[in-house]
């Protein structure tokens, strides 16, 4: 069975969500026990090359408006949003509806939006653009921890790395796990990352204009150990609870005890990391204000959708090498993007 792909290229997009996961289709295409093969299109706006934000140039097959309704479009995404009303949103859009599935890596999820494809659907994107997306798109359901989401026959995800896990799933899909488990193998990744599929995001720290709400952030990051709650931090600021409730949330866009939660999770997840001497989950749970393992148990599992313990496995594995290339990328998303 042959699955005709098209991939939109266009300046300033990524060129890893471009390559990896036609690295994926194109591996299982040469595989004697895929009973699927993949026959890939590169398109840009007008069939013209297209430079990638890294300095790749790529040439494409064609213009998004030639050739047949594509199996199966994807979008890589850029480091910015594309403009709305842009060009290349809307060949997307007259493109979009004639492909059987689509496929949509971090920012390019907007340019599907634009075309009213994802109304009433589960997606993601990058953590950075998810507020942006949920804004400007209020019928969209986004998911705003998930690597990837897949929703009849839309599929979208974080980008980087993601689009990987996205393309292998998308392939166990159509040719079985075997197959997919084999590609996974032949790239040196996992068919399934360790500790679930949440994207880590780094400590919130939403610009906010108001002193009270600067204030109690300040207190929030500094001393997470202490009484965080909504009361005490209302207290310190000089504001009722309810008004500093209405307050925080305008602000930063999230509740009070949501954002305490999240610095809680990653002031845990730093303690986790230590080697020397390796921290326990008491002393962790103990120093972020958790109270008892059990409650910090519930908060990652909350905001990442991994335990403490099987994090610091994969902080371990990265320590000591085993499997350390595929489990980097996971463990390492704060600093690099």
């Amino acid at each position: 069975m042959y699955v005709d792909v098209t991939v939109v290229a266009y300046d300033g997009m990524h060129e890893l969500q471009l390559a990896g996961p036609l690295e994926v289709l194109s591996a299982a295409t040469g595989m004697a026990s895929a009973a699927v093969a993949y026959r890939t299109r590169i398109a840009s706006v007008d069939g013209r090359p297209a430079r990638t934000a890294g300095g790749l140039t790529v040439a494409p097959d064609g213009a998004l408006g030639d050739g047949p309704a594509p199996d199966l479009l994807i979008v890589p995404g850029a480091g910015e949003v594309a403009p709305h009303g842009s060009e290349l949103a809307v060949a997307i859009a007259e493109l979009v509806h004639r492909a059987a599935r689509v496929m949509a890596l971090c920012t390019g999820v907007f340019l599907l939006a634009e075309s009213g494809v994802l109304s009433g659907r589960r997606v993601t994107t990058h953590w950075k653009w998810c507020d942006r997306l949920a804004t400007a798109y209020p019928d969209v359901h986004v998911d705003t921890s998930a690597f990837f989401a897949k929703d009849g026959p839309v599929f979208t995800c974080g980008g980087g790395t993601a689009g990987i896990d996205l393309a292998l799933s998308l392939l166990e899909d159509d040719a079985g796990r075997d197959v997919a488990r084999d590609v996974s193998h032949r790239l040196l990744t996992h068919l399934r990352r360790p500790g679930g599929q949440a994207q880590l995001a780094p400590r919130p720290a939403p610009s906010v204009g108001h002193p009270a709400v600067r204030d109690a952030i300040e207190l929030i990051t500094n001393e997470p150990a202490s009484d965080l709650s909504r009361s005490r931090l209302a207290a310190q600021v000089g504001m009722s609870v309810r008004n500093f409730g209405r307050l925080f949330a305008v602000q930063t866009g999230m509740t009070p005890g949501r954002y305490v939660e999240r610095v809680r999770v990653e002031t845990a997840r730093r303690i986790l990391e230590r080697s020397e001497p390796p921290a326990s989950l008491d002393e962790a749970s103990a120093s972020a204000g958790f109270g008892t393992v059990q409650s910090m148990r519930l908060s990652f599992g909350r905001v990442l959708h991994v335990t403490p313990a099987e994090y610091q496995k994969l902080i371990k594995s990265v320590s000591t090498g085993f499997d350390g290339p595929a489990l980097r990328p996971i463990v390492r998303q704060y600093s690099q993007r």
